[in-house]
């Protein structure tokens, strides 16, 4: 029988006005466009020397194609999502999941995405979705997109000296979170303890709720699902970067820039920086270098490659997020029905 968490009631009051939503919102728009501008800036002043030959060579018949692929990637992610939203029968329409799940993009530019629990956010003010069973959503989504990179990775990890280094300590980092995740028998004795401390209960009963969350969707047939679709969705993106690739003249294998692709953001993500910002690209120009393409060549794909994926994706979840305050959460806070007899609670 599936395995669902019970779902409390709550209050159907919003947390945020929406007064509050439109200044957050504006304030993070244009931190959005000075990120933006400064980032596609240092990429262009990186290659000013070699910018006008570098402009006449822009692959633009490959455009279409990498935009089809990247929007592919993106949609099976948020099928994904709702697949996790469905699994744990969370009273979410489909199109108020997507809707949600493609506002966080606005976030992606955050230290390992975490800024994309906003959409467990907006799920909270309009369908009363417990927000730490949305982290504990957000932890497996970031397994199983790190578990894929690292089977993309995997074929080029003599390009980088360094790289085997980072591929252990993912794969370490996966492994270890993952056990720990789905055996209560492991960290509900820890947060037991943890929860004697008064000021702490409140916080030990959230951590208990995510990780109960965590476990119900790394059972074995929703693990494997969402990990399947993990590794075709980024794939989507590695096939892009293999395309644009080839636009620019530089004939490699797409199991070498899928590679690339993936010990690249492998290295991103465990940089802690926002969105891999400066470690992904720096990572993408050396293993490039390394193949004979000319570093200062290389950067100029390499911002291209950034700007379809981690900007391009910001921009379209700004468009999301304004479309779900406009048009979603004017219908208010609905109660969440309970749909299971687990309990998260240290008695269970």
């Amino acid at each position: 029988m599936d395995e669902a968490l019970t779902l409390p009631p709550s209050s159907g009051k919003s947390l945020v006005s929406p007064v509050e939503w439109r200044k957050w919102l504006t304030r993070s728009l244009v931190l959005l466009a000075v990120l933006m501008c400064l980032y596609v800036g240092a990429g262009l002043w990186a290659v000013r020397g070699d910018l006008a030959r570098a402009s006449r060579q822009l692959p633009w018949q490959v455009i279409p194609s990498i935009l089809c692929l990247v929007f592919a990637g993106w949609g099976l992610r948020a099928l994904r999502w709702h697949y996790y939203v469905d699994r744990l029968r969370w009273p979410v329409p489909l199109g108020h999941s997507l809707c949600a799940f493609m506002a966080s993009f606005a976030f992606t530019a955050t230290p390992g995405k975490a800024g994309e629990v906003v959409k467990s956010v907006l799920l909270r003010t309009r369908h009363n979705v417990p927000l730490a069973e949305g982290a504990g959503v957000l932890l497996v989504e970031r397994l199983g997109d790190l578990l894929a990179v690292l089977v993309l990775a995997v074929g080029g990890l003599t390009l980088l000296a360094d790289g085997l280094v980072y591929f252990l300590a993912a794969a370490a980092l996966v492994g270890g979170t993952t056990v720990v995740v789905s055996s209560r028998a492991v960290y509900q004795p820890l947060l037991s303890q943890v929860a004697r401390v008064p000021k702490l209960a409140g916080l030990s009963e959230k951590l208990l709720r995510l990780l109960d969350t965590g476990r119900v969707l790394l059972r074995p047939t929703p693990f494997l699902v969402g990990t399947g679709i993990a590794l075709i969705a980024w794939s989507c993106e590695g096939w892009a970067f293999h395309i644009l690739l080839h636009g620019f003249g530089m004939r490699l294998s797409p199991l070498t820039s899928c590679s690339i692709f993936g010990i690249a953001t492998v290295v991103g993500a465990l940089s802690a920086l926002p969105g891999g910002v400066g470690s992904f690209e720096v990572v993408m120009v050396l293993l490039l270098s390394r193949l004979g393409m000319p570093a200062a060549a290389a950067t100029l794909p390499v911002v291209l490659f950034r700007f379809c994926t981690l900007w391009l994706g910001s921009f379209f979840g700004f468009l999301f997020l304004a479309g779900w305050l406009l048009f979603v959460s004017k219908g208010g806070a609905q109660p969440v029905l309970e749909s299971s007899p687990e309990k998260s609670n240290f008695q269970a």
